[in-house]
């Protein structure tokens, strides 16, 4: 199996974590929250083409530079069906507090599984933060991108529009039983693994 090359960009005033996965020249953004400009140059400079978008979840810092990054790549977005509506309203996404987001790009809503090249990413629906926040995993590879939802030694706040208390604690009960161990890439912070999370964050024993 070739070896997965992952770059962690760090954007906006939420210091949140977008990620690039590249492949064969070709890539795959990971929740473009800012700085649609910086990434642009980034790809053009190591001769790569923008492939596809994934979304965690809806919320603005993870949304922000759709528009300007599809409007140059012609690239499809993806997102869980539940937080579909996020994208379009500026209240439920938080935007509102921040500035104006006008999200105008075509977005696709998903509910479990989709392919793009030779990645299976598999979209496991854990609400709480949001109402449609997931982990999106590559299973193949070991890797999880946990948005908001898992952070190192943290969880992702539940008292946002669409955010839960109860679901975040289902969602916890899901966690625990993914077997095996996964690299975590989280949508802030600092990289982990599950069974370190298991071990040490306080929200998972």
């Amino acid at each position: 199996m070739e070896k997965l090359i992952i770059k962690k960009f760090v954007l906006g005033i939420m210091s949140t974590n977008c990620y690039l996965i590249e492949n064969n020249n070709h890539s795959i953004l990971i929740d473009p929250g800012d700085k649609a400009e910086l990434l642009i140059n980034y790809l053009t400079q190591n001769n790569l083409q923008l492939t596809a978008i994934l979304l965690t979840h809806g919320h603005f810092d993870h949304i922000g530079a759709i528009d300007e990054l599809v409007e140059k790549y012609n690239c499809p977005v993806y997102i869980h069906q539940d937080d579909y509506e996020m994208i379009y309203n500026d209240q439920l996404n938080l935007s509102n507090y921040y500035g104006e987001l006008k999200i105008k790009s075509k977005v696709t809503a998903v509910d479990k599984n989709i392919d793009i090249g030779d990645f299976h990413f598999e979209f496991l629906h854990l609400p709480g933060h949001t109402i449609g926040s997931c982990f999106i995993i590559l299973k193949n590879y070991h890797v999880i991108f946990s948005g908001d939802v898992l952070f190192k030694n943290g969880i992702g706040r539940f008292d946002f529009p669409t955010s839960s208390s109860t679901d975040t604690r289902n969602s916890i009960k899901k966690i625990k039983e993914i077997k095996d161990d996964y690299e975590i890439y989280p949508g802030h912070g600092e990289l982990t693994t599950l069974i370190q999370e298991k071990l040490n964050n306080p929200y998972l024993q």
